[in-house]
């Protein structure tokens, strides 16, 4: 309006306390174009803090340190969530080089983005991919190379909840172990990733029921790694599968 003058915007502590948790998790868990992005606009708000805030904020950023166990990105895509933030945004298609865990080929597909998401500690996106005419899921530090086309999009498409909570129709296995309780509480963020059903407590232990997709190699895998406070009541097969397991291992390292 004329004539009408906003005042200068301050900022609590408690607001400020909260830039140094954002800025160290987008020095982590963004992709390098965004963090710059970010230490800019980091770099503007310092700027208008008043002197004891400023000293209050060195005196504590230095001391929050943000670790990640495996890197999120490609080191030939530093740009990723940049070009999917943009490609969605503007309802453009990208070319994307992609290379799947199973494999050393990269296909090059055109994708229209729907939406990001993190996940078991890992960035994904979804997409509708025109090579395989159909939505596909990826991984971004599987993505080898990623630039924003000029194509629009050719499907008007749902929000991204959508997909990620459609019910798939993939066969499973019924699964059941017996754990310790002091180990099962630690399976409480892996569980849900090998299809979880339900839990209930036996005399000092806990049995877990999953309905999984792949007792072969994920399910089986898994449970090498806290197998000695657990024992597998069904099915046979992945008893079997696990023993196949241990002995690879041991030949390996004998």
């Amino acid at each position: 309006m004329e004539g009408y003058r906003l005042p200068p915007v301050m900022f609590t502590r408690e607001e400020v306390s909260s830039f140094i948790a954002a800025e160290k998790l987008m020095q982590k868990f963004t992709d390098p174009s965004l963090g710059n992005h970010y230490a800019s606009a980091m770099y503007k708000l310092k700027s208008v803090l008043r002197s004891a805030d400023k000293d209050w904020l060195s005196n504590i950023e230095s001391r929050v340190v943000m670790q990640t166990a495996e890197p999120m990105f490609n080191d030939n895509s530093p740009n990723t969530l940049a070009v999917l933030f943009e490609g969605i945004a503007e309802k453009k298609q990208i070319l994307l080089q992609y290379k799947t865990f199973d494999t050393d080929e990269t296909t090059q597909r055109n994708i229209e983005p729907v939406g990001v998401f993190h996940d078991n500690n890992n960035w994904y996106f979804l997409g509708y991919c025109h090579l395989r005419q159909d939505y596909r899921q990826f991984r971004t530090d599987r993505i080898q190379g990623i630039r924003k086309t000029e194509l629009d999009f050719t499907i008007e498409h749902n929000a991204l909840e959508t997909y990620l909570t459609k019910t798939e129709t993939c066969p499973t296995t019924k699964v059941r172990i017996l754990i310790e309780k002091k180990i099962a509480r630690y399976l409480a963020s892996e569980k849900k990733y090998h299809g979880y059903v339900s839990e209930k407590e036996v005399d000092d232990k806990i049995e877990m029921t999953f309905m999984c997709r792949d007792i072969e190699s994920g399910f089986a895998r898994w449970f090498l790694m806290f197998g000695d406070y657990a024992t597998i009541l069904e099915p046979e097969r992945l008893k079997v599968r696990a023993l196949e397991l241990l002995e690879i291992n041991k030949q390996r390292l004998l």
